[in-house]
């Protein structure tokens, strides 16, 4: 089996976006909702190159997840003002706190994984092919 070029960085960034393998595209790369596997089905790029790879990932969810909790309280408290009223964006913006980390941890990961292979591009043997290569 033959290594993989790394796909162009517009390529790779949508791909983590729409929670595909950013090498070769291959969808489903999760088990249950949070749970990415190890390794891709199709092409075996191991998507964790370093221990604590996915800390960036973690990064990113918090950043989107502060991101419309700041939107919420800004559109929130202009709808209010001037009579501001605590009660209605707490009902509001618990569950945003609580439901887009979970909602978006995959997406977060896969797409960590596209921003990571732009800056530091396939080596050779780490997407040689998996399981699923000769099916793809």
């Amino acid at each position: 089996m033959t290594a993989r070029p790394t796909p162009p960085n517009g390529v790779l960034l949508w791909r983590g976006a729409t929670r595909a393998c950013a090498v070769c595209g291959r969808r489903g790369l999760t088990r249950r909702w949070v749970t990415l596997r190890d390794d891709c089905p199709r092409c075996g790029f191991h998507f964790e190159r370093k221990p604590g790879h996915f800390t960036g990932a973690v990064g990113m969810s918090t950043i989107v997840t502060f991101g419309l909790l700041l939107l919420t309280l800004i559109v929130g408290m202009s709808i209010q003002w001037p009579d501001l009223r605590s009660g209605p964006l707490l009902a509001v913006m618990i569950p945003i706190a609580v439901v887009v980390p979970l909602i978006f941890h995959p997406t977060a990961k896969t797409l960590w994984v596209a921003i990571d292979l732009t800056m530091k591009p396939l080596e050779p043997g780490e997407a040689v092919g998996g399981p699923e290569e000769g099916s793809a």
